[in-house]
């Protein structure tokens, strides 16, 4: 499995802690990140064989779109924001493997967290189980708060069987 790693952005959310030269995340990157990222992964002692750098960031499925085109037909991707939290890293390699049992036998898989407040920077996926239903990009705050309040009725019958 590759892990396209996307670390663009323009990192307004967190400044001033996260500023444009030196952003939050730190492989698809800007071209004036570049040697950041590569001196990043090399302090980490990861290797890195290829970057895909944007002279001005479009959007994020153009990004993955591009990263795909570099890699064989029927290689597993695995998308990953730079700047996520991994708390629990049992359970996360855990769910990388079956996510990737899932997409070899060709279904495309979603991750998502449970929402702990509405937020409309976010996207929220509506399932049945393990069935995406549908993929609500950003939504307005009252859909955001409608969101959450269905997601905390999910998870209180969740959690009382």
């Amino acid at each position: 499995m590759v892990n396209i790693i996307l670390c663009g952005g323009n990192s307004m959310r967190l400044w001033p802690i996260s500023r444009a030269l030196i952003p939050k995340q730190f492989v698809v990157s800007n071209a004036e990140q570049y040697f950041l990222a590569a001196d990043q992964l090399e302090e980490l002692h990861q290797e890195h064989n290829k970057f895909l750098l944007e002279p001005v960031g479009r959007n994020t499925v153009l990004s993955i779109a591009l990263a795909c085109f570099a890699l064989d037909a029927d290689e597993v991707i695995l998308v990953s924001p730079s700047d996520h939290l991994i708390k629990n890293e049992e359970a996360y390699a855990k769910a990388l493997q079956e996510a990737k049992n899932l997409a070899l036998q060709g279904n495309l898989v979603t991750f998502g967290i449970r929402p702990t407040f509405a937020e409309i920077e976010f996207g929220y996926i509506e399932a049945d189980g393990n069935n995406v239903k549908a993929f609500h990009e950003k939504p307005d705050a009252q859909t955001a708060q409608k969101y959450y309040v269905v997601n905390e009725i999910i998870k209180k019958k969740d959690n009382n069987g």
